[in-house]
């Protein structure tokens, strides 16, 4: 088979091979090595061998986790013309089934084995993508994004110059490596400039913890519900390494970040990205007194520009070229993006508010839930909260409040809280307390599903 054009990463990681080929470029949670940067590359000629089956256009979809095979199988891929389709390993067989027809994928990658698919080639409109990033977007439905190289390396050279990234850091890998967030920050990064990763599976907040000691790792990337459980333990040690925290996937409330700081005297510093582009914003400073939502200020190589009050557009080479198969033009069309978030302005930075498909209509008024959750978070002892609507005989909606506090909080406490600061229409129907919040397995909460969830749940319930 040709042989296709060396691909922007490999050049790159020629160089750190060349430096590096005999140190650890993938620890485990331990501190032991699971790959030298010399065992990636002979992994990756491996891998290129079983790989020779597909053509270039093929879509791979690769469901492997945290597996250490990642770089090796990414590197392989690009090296046949592939374009590789990352995905979580333990997906439910029909969402599965849904992103391999999405994708029109020949293959599929999955616990070290392939398995090929009687597929048509794919006929790629314009300039051929190297990567597909599974989204759901506002709607729950998947949708691929068609990724080149040229935007993943400025994606990766924006994160690694705005946070900082050094290539003697030890990124701890705990958040998934299939997801954009775990992707740009842990697997690029590594290909880029040699920043080592360490893989760890065990999300258990007190095993996270001391292998953040025992890993030795420098870096942390993570979602605030880890963050949340994190700082909530009891009888824990300050790993000895940590020098940065950052936080992504969902808002920061403003006390999970001070309660964190409170138990490891470590800041935390918000990150705002998106599938369709990468990084956004970045909260470079040491202010520990920031509001919830707080994202900082746009990354390096990034323009944000203002959409009325409330919207932004996103402009950079890290842009990608748009959904496939079906285009949305308006949202994403290889020069700027445009995320549904509502954001606040201010002089230090951006504050992310909601979603625009989160407004509730309460008997034919409209309020966004963050209005009630802010509104929440000031009452001593809570934590965090989240708020949303359900279906309502009467009023269309009504509003539903899970919170996480920090002592005895009881429900009559919350509403009364509630009915002193908000119009009486604003105030939940009903208040449940919760240990934390029902994020998913990306650091995220979709307002719509948690409503079908607590629906189901409440008919599930005894009459």
């Amino acid at each position: 088979m040709k042989q296709v054009e060396q691909s922007l990463f490999a050049r790159f990681w020629e160089e750190v091979l060349k430096n590096r080929n005999r140190e650890t470029a993938i620890f485990s949670d331990n501190g032991g090595n699971l790959r030298t940067f010399l065992e990636i590359e002979e992994e990756r000629t491996a891998w290129r061998t079983r790989l020779s089956a597909f053509s270039a256009g093929d879509c791979l979809v690769a469901a492997i986790g945290n597996d250490p095979c990642w770089p090796a199988i990414l590197l392989a891929c690009w090296d046949r013309g592939l374009v590789v389709t990352p995905i979580e390993a333990d997906l439910q067989a029909a969402q599965l089934e849904r992103i391999l027809h999405l994708t029109q994928a020949q293959g599929l990658i999955r616990s070290n084995k392939i398995q090929g698919f009687d597929r048509s080639p794919v006929c790629w409109d314009g300039l051929r993508p190297n990567l597909l990033k599974i989204t759901s977007g506002t709607t729950g439905t998947p949708r691929a994004v068609r990724f080149r190289e040229t935007q993943l390396l400025a994606d990766c050279q924006n994160i690694c110059q705005t946070m900082g990234l050094r290539p003697d850091d030890l990124n701890f890998g705990v958040i998934s490596f299939s997801h954009s967030y775990g992707f740009s920050n842990l697997i690029t990064p590594l290909l880029y400039q040699g920043t080592s990763l360490v893989c760890s599976i065990d999300r258990m907040p007190r095993a996270v913890c001391d292998r953040l000691q025992s890993s030795r790792a420098t870096v942390f990337p993570a979602t605030p519900a880890l963050f949340q459980a994190l700082g909530s333990l009891s009888e824990i040690r300050r790993p000895d390494r940590i020098r940065l925290c950052i936080s992504a996937g969902a808002p920061l409330a403003a006390e999970v970040a001070r309660q964190f700081h409170r138990s490891f005297g470590l800041k935390i510093h918000s990150f705002y990205g998106s599938s369709e582009c990468g990084g956004i914003a970045y909260d470079r400073s040491e202010d520990l007194e920031l509001p919830t939502g707080y994202v900082g200020t746009p990354m390096n190589g990034v323009e944000l520009i203002k959409i009325d009050d409330d919207r932004i557009a996103v402009h950079g080479p890290n842009v990608a070229d748009g959904y496939f198969p079906d285009p949305e033009l308006d949202i994403l069309d290889g020069v700027r993006f445009v995320p549904g978030d509502i954001i606040a302005w201010s002089n230090p930075g951006l504050q992310l508010i909601g979603r625009v498909s989160d407004f509730a209509n309460i008997a034919g008024k409209k309020v966004h839930p963050s209005v009630i959750e802010e509104h929440l978070r000031q009452l001593p002892g809570v934590i965090d909260a989240i708020v949303f609507g359900i279906p309502s005989l009467t009023r269309n909606e009504d509003l539903v409040a899970y919170v996480v506090t920090s002592n005895a909080i009881s429900r009559q406490a919350l509403e009364t809280h509630c009915r002193e600061g908000l119009s009486s229409w604003q105030v939940p129907r009903e208040f449940q307390i919760v240990t934390e919040l029902p994020f998913n397995e990306r650091g995220k909460i979709n307002r719509s599903e948690l409503s079908r969830i607590h629906l189901t749940r409440s008919s599930d319930q005894p009459k």
